[in-house]
């Protein structure tokens, strides 16, 4: 099997964060996006990793070759994104006939169970029902439970069964058939190519699709709700040591992440809090938060906040949203 893992886009919601940061390396629970997407499918039998990159897309090669030395990675440039179906069509030269595809959204974390993909002998697409599907390509299915229907972004109620951004698909044949006919005849909704409208197009001539539905979806697009990941994925991870022997004049309330060669003095920190490694904290109390590599933090309280990198921060009280190498009071 192979895996596409489009991680093109700019991440316009969560500027400042992603003005110098790419979307899928922002920091969560104790790694990155795409760090944990791949920790998913580990136990996968996956032939090769491609990674379809635009924005930023130098520091996600670099990102993948230094902290993934040995996963066999090829990158493809989406260079002007014209959606979801153009960027799995850039692929389609690379994937073998016979050979699975696993199509997963670089910034969609998720629970679900992926043990039937090592035997994948159909198309099956990963939902999630939710009350408005506006937003998101939906399925419809039949009695049977075969889906009957696909359309993205419906403005009339067709289903509340929401596409995740996972697609498991056998008959890759047709998939790149179908992206061949989105491409050749213009065929764009809401100004883009919809990998939806393809799969529809494969439905239609007769390939036949099933659901799989995920326990836990979790589309990090803004600040807030990658801070609700980050307070999931805390919940879940396996408890690490005890931070009071790495830090005794600390206070923790867990689940919190602190990173190697990080210097706390006098803080408190917790609960739900990811500290990056190389960072100097000192007489900080610190909840729900996100703070990556390289910051300074001193005599503040901060809450409800997401850091870029390298940051440093003074006698602060409250919640911020910084990109890289940001600074208040720096005097």
């Amino acid at each position: 099997m192979k895996v596409i893992i489009p991680i093109a886009g700019v991440g316009l919601r969560m500027r400042p964060m992603t003005l110098n940061t790419p979307k899928c390396l922002l920091p969560i629970a104790g790694s990155t996006i795409i760090g944990h997407i791949l920790a998913k499918l580990e136990n996968l039998n996956i032939s090769e990793y491609i990674f379809v990159i635009g924005y930023l897309g130098k520091n996600v090669e670099s990102h993948i070759k230094t902290e993934y030395p040995d996963l066999p990675a090829k990158f493809i440039w989406q260079n002007e994104p014209q959606g979801l179906g153009e960027a799995i069509s850039l692929c389609k030269d690379f994937l073998t006939d016979t050979e699975p595809v696993l199509i997963i959204l670089g910034d969609t974390l998720f629970e679900a169970d992926f043990s039937s993909l090592k035997s994948l002998s159909g198309n099956v697409l990963y939902v999630r029902e939710i009350e408005d599907p506006k937003r998101f390509g939906v399925v419809k299915t039949d009695d049977s439970g075969k889906v009957a229907l696909l359309v993205e972004k419906p403005q009339e109620f067709v289903s509340n069964k929401a596409l995740v951004g996972i697609y498991a698909i056998s008959n890759t044949v047709e998939l790149k058939n179908s992206l061949n006919h989105l491409i050749s005849n213009n065929i764009k909704t809401r100004g883009e190519f919809q990998l939806t409208d393809a799969l529809q197009n494969m439905l239609k001539n007769g390939c036949e699709f099933t659901t799989a539905s995920i326990t836990e979806w979790l589309d990090c697009g803004t600040p807030e709700i990658l801070l609700e990941s980050n307070r999931h994925l805390l919940k879940t991870a396996s408890p690490e040591e005890s931070l009071e022997s790495r830090f005794p004049d600390c206070k923790f309330e867990y689940p919190c992440f602190v990173g190697s060669q990080t210097e706390l003095s006098n803080c408190r920190i917790g609960p739900f809090v990811n500290i990056g490694k190389n960072c100097k904290i000192k007489g900080t109390a610190i909840e729900n938060s996100i703070i990556p590599n390289g910051t300074t933090l001193l005599n503040s309280s901060i809450r409800n906040s997401i850091l870029g990198e390298s940051s440093f921060i003074n006698n602060f009280s409250g919640s911020l949203y910084t990109g890289n190498y940001s600074a208040v009071n720096p005097s």
